[in-house]
């Protein structure tokens, strides 16, 4: 069966995560009144999706600024996400995000969920996002540095 999903102007886009560093699960949630629609991605999905945007948003400045909140919690995966797009939405200053499943063996044709973000919408995801990325990192313990106390 093929779910597809369709949010206009979200109340909040953004990433998440579950688990600790180094075994997190990334997940991509979109919600307005009467849904939230949670989606399981790869960190690398989350890192691309976010330097995409932050291209499209090069030069432009949203008319208004936007936070994103934490993810709504527990976060309950409608599908995986195999593949990610955007492109400019159907009004000035819109994004559409558009994440396809995972395609499966058994289904003909993959989900979709399609997202219209603003551009306000679309700077704070890039900003939250890339703090999960870096967050998750440890460079310290990389580079034979122990942390203070051990």
């Amino acid at each position: 069966m093929t779910d597809n999903y369709e949010i206009k102007n979200p109340q909040n886009f953004v990433a998440g995560t579950v688990g600790a560093p180094g075994a997190r699960i990334f997940y991509l949630q979109a919600h307005d009144e009467s849904l939230v629609l949670t989606l399981k991605v790869e960190k690398d999905q989350v890192q691309s999706l976010a330097s995409h945007l932050a291209e499209m948003l090069e030069g432009s400045t949203p008319a208004s600024s936007v936070s994103a909140t934490e993810m709504i919690e527990p976060p309950n995966a409608v599908w995986t996400v195999g593949a990610i797009a955007i492109g400019p939405g159907e009004e000035p200053e819109q994004i559409v995000v558009v994440a396809q499943e995972l395609p499966d063996q058994e289904e003909s044709e993959p989900s979709q969920a399609h997202i219209q973000i603003s551009l306000g919408q679309a700077k704070a995801f890039v900003d939250h996002a890339l703090f999960l990325i870096e967050y998750g990192r440890d460079f310290g313990r990389q580079n034979g540095h122990k942390p203070i106390g051990e």
